[in-house]
This record gives C-alpha cells, structure tokens and sequence, in this order.
C-alpha cells in the first residue's frame, strides 16, 4: 500500500515511513548492511525520529529535540529563542531581579560554566519560586520572562537527569565558583547541618543523630559563611557520621582561607576538638556550655557587676564582660542584663506551671546566676568586644540554614548518586544566596519585621509582563505588591515596549 502524499513529503535519504493508522505514520532512521549468510542487504531500523500527520504535518520526537538541545549547549551554540506568542503572558518581576541584582552572579556562572550555565540560573529560578522537582521545571520555567531571554533547552526531566550527574562530576568548577565569594582573609563561620537520605547506592548517607534530636540516615553538610557579605560562600558533602572537626581542615584548604577566623557553635565543644583545632592551626571563636569548668558567674553577682573587666554597647544595650584563661586559651564571659531579665522571667513561669515539674525554686537559685551569659573561647586575638561582634553574626547563619531546609526545601534528598547530589546542593546554594539578598534587602527597608524573603519572592513574581503587538508590555500590579517590592529598592515596571 503506498503511503500518502503529506507522508512522504517528510521522507528523506536514510529514513523509513511506518503507517500506524491512515491519519498518523512515524519516521524512523534506516540504513542496511550485507548480510554474509542471506548473500543480501539486511535493513537496519534505527531511532524514532518524530511522527506525521496531515494536519500537523512533522512533530520532532521530544528525545530527539533533547538530544538536539543538549549537542546544541555543549557546543555552545546560542539559544534559538522563539517568537512569543500575541497575548502570551509571563512571570517579570523575578526574572527581572535576577537579570538585573544577580547579574554579577550570573557572570560568574558564565565565566566558570561556559557550556551549562543557562541550565544552572534555569533550575535555580525553579527552586527558589516553586522548589520544583525535576519533571515540573520544564513547564515551570516557561511561565518566566527570563526563559524568554535565557532560552528553555534543556529542562525535560531526562535531560536534567543526566545533566546533574555531569555537574556534579565538576567539583572543581564548583569550587572556582564558590571561591570567586571568598576572601582568604575574611571571618568565617563554620556549621553543619543534615540532609536526610534514604538512597542506599551513596555511600555518604549513614545513620546519625541529626539536629531534630532523632537518629535517622542522613548526608552532613558543612557550610561557610562570610561574615562580611553575609553570604554562604561554600559547602562540602560528608558522611552523616562526620560530626567533628577533623573536616575543617579539607575545607579550609579547599574553599582558599588562609587567615581567616571560624566562628563555631558550642556543639563542637570537646577538649579533642580544640586540641584538633591548635594542631591545625585554625583560629577560632567558639562559644562554650555554661558548664564548662573554669567559669565564675559570681563576678556578676552584685547589681552594679562590680568583677566585671568592662563593659560596651551592642543595640543600645550595655553587655558587661570579664576575662578568664582556661586550659591556655583566652575565654570571655560577657552578661546581658535585659537577656537576664528575659531568661528568669521564662524559668519562673516554668516553675508556677504544675506540668513542669523539673523546674522548681531551688533549681532557680542554681542557674539564675547563669542567666543571659555568653562564654567565647577565642584564639584570634582581638578584644572582648569585637570577639562578641563576630559571633553574633551566628544568627544570620541559623535563619540560612533554616531557610535552607524549610523554605528552599532542601532538608531531604530524592538523588541517587553522590555525584548528582553534589550538583542538587550547588543549585540549591545558589538558590540561598538569592534569598540572603533578598533578606539583606527586607532588612536595609526596615522591612524585615513584617516581611520575609519568600514574600518578596512572591510579590516578585505577581509582577507580569503581556505580549502586544510584537512588544511586552507591562501588565496592572497589585498596589500591596508595588509598595514591597519597591521600598526594597527594587524597580520592577517593564519598559514600556520593550522587544
């Protein structure tokens, strides 16, 4: 039976037509070899190349098009963007941001990722608005103004399967990338957190007692953050078990500190750990349990805190200090009085709770003396003063890493294979990095008391653009949208006419 005209037109050289039904054939490659035993030519069948129909004439198989995507990416051939469609209407706002404050970001991305960085913005745009899973971003990013100017190759869900695993054998590009936030002089803050795994053919998920207090198979994280940009400058994955601070070295020599100072939590408080830390020669802030052997609270037994070494102003609130030495290493121990204040005024509601047994009167008399104190070890050299400053920037790192795992939804893992783990926790960095600006912003307005990071970002991403005549014209604002997003310093209106 010969095939249809509006078939055939479709067939080329070293191609075969297949009938499915009258209204549908499918094209496929076809070639043939010599065949010894027959003494003939034998056809060979080989990939599906799209199907036919007399309506829609040829529809590219979507492997092929990723396929063909993916060649044109690693040859670094520029987007094809195609005409939008009259009314077509797009997400601006966030995409706009991201053009515009996040553009040094972006060529950083270009610099170090020649062949993947338009993938890389793509999947953290998807993350941070939607925190998509791979099969949603595709059609995710397609709402946006940026895929309009980025292009979309790419983002099927077998294409980021493989493009992830690629990513994430690039550690050392990873790297250059997050060195290029790094100043080897700068203070540092080091702090762990976990990402609970389940995938049994990783070797780094181990079974481990994670912050929540419960013991459960997870990957330990280890972050850096800068104190000066108030960003998260760099992470490195490591078995769940790893919890001490044998990995501070790797990561200093990795990231490019030099001289910097880490800031560390009392939840690395050991003799080993500061044995560890001497030995390798890191400076340190760390802060130290109330119980720690060695600390007077009685210096602050009298109203007027009359064994205090000094005192300084931090928010307008006076914070006295005293220091001591404890096992050869300089320790300050600093008072809050309104935290006091604070701290006995919550024991005491505690102990007149019936349901609160453990808290009693006696208890009170114990620890009240240890109220709103703070015990820094340091090994920096600085002063009372500037030793505090440094680790209260600690606060801006526990928002991060709650942001991290409950707004950019990253306290779990679905990935099969450390390598494209390695990647997932690069773009979901990235994606924090995005949302510490958009933090920094709220708080320069003012703001950040009654706004979070996430309502920018939504507000952002109300802001829509419409296609009118060959042009993209701005579409109406919420007025509760504009007076956010704009106090924050940011101008979102699309030019008028613009291509």
């Amino acid at each position: 039976m010969a095939h249809p005209d509006w078939a055939v037109k479709f067939r080329r050289p070293g191609t075969e037509l297949r009938r499915v039904n009258d209204s549908l054939y499918k094209l496929y490659e076809c070639s043939s070899v010599y065949d010894k035993e027959k003494k003939r030519a034998r056809k060979i069948t080989g990939k599906y190349l799209g199907s036919i129909t007399e309506a829609g004439g040829f529809k590219e198989s979507r492997k092929r098009i990723m396929e063909r995507e993916i060649a044109e990416l690693k040859e670094g051939k520029s987007a094809v963007i195609a005409e939008p469609k009259i009314g077509e209407v797009k997400e601006f706002g966030l995409s706009d941001y991201i053009l515009t404050e996040q553009s040094d970001c972006i060529d950083r991305l270009k610099q170090v990722f020649h062949e993947d960085w338009s993938r890389i913005i793509a999947l953290v745009y998807c993350r941070l608005r939607f925190q998509s899973p791979m099969r949603r971003v595709a059609g995710d990013f397609a709402d946006s103004y940026l895929s309009h100017k980025i292009g979309d190759r790419g983002l099927s869900a077998n294409a980021l399967s493989g493009f992830l695993h690629d990513l994430g054998t690039k550690r050392d590009k990873i790297t250059e990338y997050m060195r290029s936030y790094i100043d080897p002089l700068d203070n540092i803050i080091f702090d762990g957190t976990d990402q609970l795994s389940a995938s049994r053919c990783m070797d780094y998920p181990q079974l481990t007692k994670t912050k929540r207090g419960t013991f459960d198979t997870a990957v330990n994280i280890m972050w850096i953050f800068n104190c000066a940009k108030h960003l998260p400058v760099y992470y490195r994955l490591m078995p769940g078990s790893i919890k001490d601070v044998s990995a501070f070295k790797v990561c200093l020599a990795d990231s490019g500190i030099r001289d910097g100072v880490a800031i560390i939590d009392k939840g690395f408080q050991s003799a080993s750990n500061i044995a560890q830390l001497d030995k390798l020669g890191i400076k340190f802030t760390m802060a130290l349990k109330r119980s720690t052997k060695g600390l007077d609270y009685n210096i602050f037994a009298s109203r007027t805190n009359d064994g205090a070494d000094g005192a300084f102003l931090y928010h307008k609130k006076p914070i006295w200090w005293k220091r001591f030495e404890i096992d050869g290493h300089e320790v300050f121990l600093y008072l809050d009085e309104a935290h006091r204040s604070d701290e006995s005024e919550d024991y005491m509601r505690r102990v007149f709770d019936p349901e609160m047994e453990e808290y009693t009167m006696d208890g009170y008399k114990v620890k009240s003396l240890q109220f709103g104190t703070l015990a820094l070890m340091s090994t920096s050299g600085k002063d009372a003063e500037h030793v505090y400053l440094d680790y209260k920037t600690r606060g801006d790192v526990e928002q991060a890493i709650d942001a991290f795992k409950n707004v950019i939804e990253a306290d779990h893992s679905y990935m099969q294979d450390e390598k494209s783990l390695e990647a997932w926790t690069f773009i979901c960095m990235i994606a924090l990095q995005w949302y510490y600006d958009l933090s920094e912003r709220l708080k320069k307005a003012e703001l950040s008391n009654r706004y979070a990071p996430m309502d920018m970002v939504r507000s952002l991403s109300r802001v829509r653009t419409v296609r009118v005549e060959r042009k993209w014209i701005p579409a109406e604002v919420m007025k509760k949208d504009r007076q956010l997003v704009e106090a924050a310093g940011l101008d979102i209106t699309p030019e008028q006419g613009i291509l």
